[in-house]
């Protein structure tokens, strides 16, 4: 009896320790979780174990367009045009010992009307954050360029300068709104002279009211040309009109160039117009002066609906050795857009466009309009 009690004490002791055991807590392996960086704004996490922030963003934009609406003779404008683009941003910041490192890298990817696929060149460059100033080299929008469109979609091309451009940049803060750069940027990507250096240099001022931005460059233009540089100026002012609704401004813009087309959005128009000249560059290299103007407004009816308007007005003219031309083209592009939610647009947009090309002593005379609607739909994540 007594041998009998001690066996079951003993079994019930030994079922008490393997419970006990059971129910210890497991010690669990360490794990790395994604930590967010707030310091750099919204969408930033720390990559785990390194002292970088990453951000990832993208974006698809679909878009459809006329053909040209107006009956022009010989108009090279007669089909339609469609495509479906993508793209994927990745920015970087680490906080360094010689300052902030920023980098940005944007990849590409569009499909058209015509069954074609491409990559195309998007921006890569990498910023330095010295204390004397921010250093930047890459490819990235010139330092030149200012206002560039008011609307949703532009289905209708005005001309101003929007350009990027492989360079090497320095930047810097002067507080209360003050900013100033300078740019050395690569000729070839404003078809100058290759092997060479465009000069950019920018200084402006942003407050409440809005802000004003002057800009210069000197380009360097093709090889063998008698005077081998031209140079622009740019001013671009900006209203915020947010008394009238949220959101609301008006731009104005004014720029001048002798022998540096590219840089009032001119080339496309020149190739091809002018007889005996294929490329801008050759027009470059022979001294073509012009002057665009360029202004745009947007409305904001509602937080989620608002329209906009947008136009520009190029005047050149040279004296070449095939004799005077002027060139006169106005475009104007207006757009309504709706943003139901964050990143989302979509839009309706058109636009007319009138270019007359002049040249002296010659039958070459061309007056051409160009008419299109089209819609866009994009979104921004």
């Amino acid at each position: 009896m007594k041998l009998k009690a001690l066996l079951l004490a003993t079994a019930g002791v030994a079922v008490a320790g393997s419970a006990s055991a059971a129910d210890l807590p497991v010690v669990a392996e360490p794990v790395d979780y994604v930590q967010v960086c707030d310091a750099y704004g919204a969408g930033f996490f720390k990559i785990p174990g390194k002292d970088t922030c990453l951000k990832i963003g993208g974006r698809i934009r679909t878009q459809f367009a006329t053909d040209n609406l107006q009956d022009n003779e010989g108009d090279k404008y007669e089909d339609y045009s469609a495509y479906a683009k993508g793209y994927l941003y990745l920015t970087s910041m680490t906080d360094t010992e010689i300052g902030l490192i920023k980098t940005y890298t944007e990849f590409n990817s569009k499909w058209d009307q015509a069954g074609s696929g491409k990559v195309e060149a998007g921006s890569a460059y990498l910023q330095i954050g010295a204390s004397y100033a921010d250093i930047l080299i890459g490819r990235t929008t010139s330092q030149f360029d200012g206002f560039t469109g008011a609307v949703d979609a532009g289905i209708i091309t005005r001309n101003w300068s929007d350009k990027s451009t492989l360079q090497f940049a320095l930047a810097k803060s002067f507080g209360n709104g003050v900013t100033a750069a300078i740019s050395a940027e690569d000729s070839s990507y404003r078809d100058g002279d290759t092997n060479s250096a465009d000069y950019v240099g920018k200084v402006g001022i942003a407050q409440g009211w809005g802000s004003f931005e002057v800009a210069a460059a000197l380009h360097d233009t093709v090889e063998g040309a008698e005077d081998n540089y031209g140079y622009a100026v740019r001013g671009t002012a900006t209203i915020n009109l947010d008394m009238i609704a949220e959101g609301d401004a008006f731009v104005f813009q004014a720029a001048y160039a002798d022998s540096a087309t590219h840089y009032l959005g001119a080339n496309e128009v020149l190739k091809g117009l002018v007889t005996g000249y294929d490329d801008a560059e050759q027009l470059d290299a022979e001294g073509v002066k012009g002057f665009g103007l360029g202004a745009g407004f947007t409305h904001f009816w509602t937080s989620e609906v608002a329209t906009s308007i947008d136009g520009s007005y190029l005047s050149l003219e040279s004296d070449l050795a095939s004799g005077n031309y002027d060139i006169d083209r106005w475009a104007i592009d207006a757009s309504i857009g709706w943003y139901p939610v964050s990143g989302m647009v979509i839009a309706l947009d058109g636009g007319f466009a009138n270019t007359e090309y002049d040249a002296a002593g010659t039958n070459n005379d061309v007056d051409f309009d160009d008419a299109k609607i089209g819609a866009r739909v994009q979104y921004t994540f």
